[in-house]
């Protein structure tokens, strides 16, 4: 048989014992003299961005990662197996499918419609 060395394993007490072990020995903080205070308020004020800026910021890479992910697809094949697989459905997917779409596109609208009213 081979001998297998004992992997070393950290026990959750004994981890717990040295946090409060360290925590009991620790030394107070140093005084910085207000340092950190006046270091802060020498720092300029955060600029407030514009609505249409956060969404130009967000918009951007989006469309752009966006289209680097569309021009990697063959937009014809996408569109074959589309049609494929809806020719080949029958009438009941076809409802389920259109079902779960509908509940998806009303929920939506609904959390938007309640966080732009400010109900949630």
């Amino acid at each position: 048989m081979i001998k297998q060395e004992p992997t070393l394993l950290l026990d959750d007490d004994g981890f717990d014992n040295f946090l409060s072990a360290q925590l009991k020995q620790a030394q107070p903080y140093l005084s910085d003299e207000d340092f950190t205070a006046q270091v802060m308020a020498k720092l300029p004020a955060a600029k407030k961005l514009s609505p249409w800026q956060e969404r130009l910021i967000i918009l951007v890479p989006f469309l752009i990662i966006s289209l680097l992910v569309i021009s990697q697809f063959s937009v014809v094949a996408v569109l074959v197996k589309v049609w494929t697989l809806l020719v080949s459905a029958d009438v009941t997917s076809l409802l389920t499918i259109s079902l779960m779409m509908s509940v998806t596109a009303v929920s939506g609208a609904s959390l938007w419609f309640a966080k732009q009213s400010k109900l949630i």
